[in-house]
């Protein structure tokens, strides 16, 4: 049976400016090739077992594993194959998939190949960019049109050059993309054409993005400037009397954490809600997946415990995936919700509440202190400490609670309800957190919310980069931690933690990065 491709647009970078219809395809996605400009934190919509490709900037390119996928010929033979596999298959391109993005290429390969195909719309940069920067593209007092236009010399090698003269008579806005390598020699050749060299122009570097950078210039000085600046791609140009418009209608940079890198250390799919409120407050919000999730060891215990509830009073749950793990448990014996009729359920925590909630149950103990100690003093308060229990935690965790019931008189088991591993990293995700002499973008905080996210960080960096540069990377950064009980775990690594959440939850990590963080 064949499969099916959806190639969607990404957007520029910013993840609320995908599309609901992206989203949706994302989340039915078995595989995903998604190219260099397209924000990895997109890839939070997926499934946790979707097999991911991601291109670099360089010639070479890599997937989540690091094995080679190659250039563009090949991202072809890949969609075919695992289409004419069965599956389907999203081909995640920056921006518009029609708009300097190769998407008709590929859909040709794939109808000369039988397979079919969608086209799902996204936010071009040549738009959003200059929205960004507070440039419209188009303005009743300034421009009746707009065209965009390439800036890049492979379409000359190929034969396809542009009409300068005929971009440089215009009347309306001009946006150039792929820029900034021949930003020099693209503006001498309107210039030369019949533009004025004191044509309004800007060029906008990662648009839409928390690092975005706007250089604005007269059209015969832009050139100038952007060296001067050290402006590298992606970048946009614009090129019209409505970049004058940027000094009194610019938003973006005016947020409270712009310029801001903040780093988002878990796993994939549970970064999401935090990720998008620092996106909305300005910050360049970087999802680097710390922890993945692996079944229990002995999937049996699980499922016989589920068998076995008349031998417990109450289930302790202490994070959102050991909510998943149990009801999980609870289904592969062909039961639903109502066999916890009578066993009290206490959750660690509001996002593990609010996880139960979604399976349909309330949790009848929700600790003020979203932590062991928190739980202790609630059973103690209530006189059930001494109840029979059953904990549902990952592989790893502290032995306060087991230690507290035990000596109470009640009775602790623990399961294993999931595994919590260290997934790989992307090379080009590790190395853009380097400060810019080491290739990378940097970064000014890194928000941890448990101790292994923490070793896990370390580990992954010394492996990429060495310890050297992983040290020099946390000395500059702010260190944030989620909590007491996480700050305690960092500093036995021997990371200095610069601030600590009042609370364990996404907002109140928020309010600790603008007081870390907030110019």
């Amino acid at each position: 049976m064949s499969g099916f491709v959806s190639i969607v647009g990404a957007g520029p970078w910013d993840p609320e400016l995908l599309t609901l219809a992206g989203r949706d395809r994302l989340a039915r996605a078995d595989v995903v090739v998604a190219d260099y400009l397209v924000n990895p934190a997109l890839l939070m919509h997926c499934r946790p077992d979707v097999q991911l490709y991601q291109r670099t900037h360089s010639p070479h390119s890599t997937d989540a594993h690091g094995q080679p996928v190659a250039d563009q010929d090949e991202i072809h033979r890949l969609l075919v194959a695992k289409a004419g596999a069965g599956l389907h298959v999203v081909r995640l391109k920056g921006g518009d998939p029609m708009v300097f993005g190769r998407g008709a290429e590929e859909a040709q390969v794939l109808r000369e190949a039988g397979i079919h195909y969608e086209f799902v719309p996204g936010v071009s940069a040549s738009i959003a960019a200059a929205e960004a920067a507070g440039i419209p593209v188009t303005h009743r007092d300034h421009s009746p049109s707009v065209t965009i236009a390439s800036g890049y010399e492979a379409y000359e090698k190929g034969g396809r050059s542009v009409d300068w003269e005929h971009l440089a008579r215009g009347t309306g806005t001009l946006v150039l993309m792929m820029s900034v390598k021949n930003c020099r020699e693209n503006a001498e050749r309107l210039i030369a054409a019949g533009r004025d060299p004191g044509t309004p122009s800007a060029l906008i570097r990662w648009g839409t993005r928390g690092i975005q950078r706007t250089v604005v210039a007269p059209l015969g000085q832009l050139a100038d400037r952007v060296d001067a600046e050290g402006i590298r791609p992606p970048a946009v140009m614009i090129v019209g009397s409505v970049v004058d418009l940027r000094g009194t209608i610019q938003w973006f940079e005016q947020r409270p954490l712009f310029g801001r890198r903040v780093v988002v250390t878990r796993a994939t799919q549970q970064a999401g809600e935090l990720i998008h409120m620092l996106a909305a407050h300005g910050a360049d919000a970087v999802a680097f997946p710390c922890l993945a999730i692996a079944p229990p060891p002995d999937l049996e215990a699980v499922v016989h415990a589920a068998r076995n509830l008349d031998d417990v009073d109450g289930v302790i749950l202490s994070s959102p995936n050991g909510v998943r793990a149990w009801f999980d448990a609870l289904a592969s014996t062909g039961v639903d919700v109502r066999i916890l009729h009578g066993k009290g359920i206490a959750a660690i925590g509001t996002g593990t509440a609010n996880a139960c909630w979604e399976r349909g149950i309330r949790p009848d103990i929700v600790p003020h202190v979203a932590r062991a100690e928190g739980l202790v003093d609630e059973l103690r308060a209530r006189d059930i400490l001494a109840r029979r229990w059953l904990h549902v935690r990952a592989d790893e965790g502290r032995d306060l609670l087991g230690e507290a019931i035990t000596a109470a008189g009640g009775h602790y088991q623990l399961i294993i309800g999931y595994r919590v591993i260290r997934p790989p990293v992307p090379a080009m995700l590790t190395r853009s957190l380097l400060a810019p002499e080491h290739g990378g973008e940097g970064c000014d905080a890194i928000c941890f919310a448990s101790g292994k996210t923490a070793r896990h960080f370390l580990q992954t960096m010394q492996e990429a980069h060495g310890e050297a540069r992983t040290r020099e990377l946390l000395t500059h950064a702010r260190v944030l931690a989620l909590g007491p009980v996480t700050a305690a775990a960092i500093a036995a690594l021997g990371v200095r933690v610069d601030h600590v959440a009042e609370s364990t939850d996404d907002r109140a990590m928020l309010a600790t990065v603008l007081t870390a963080l907030q110019r």
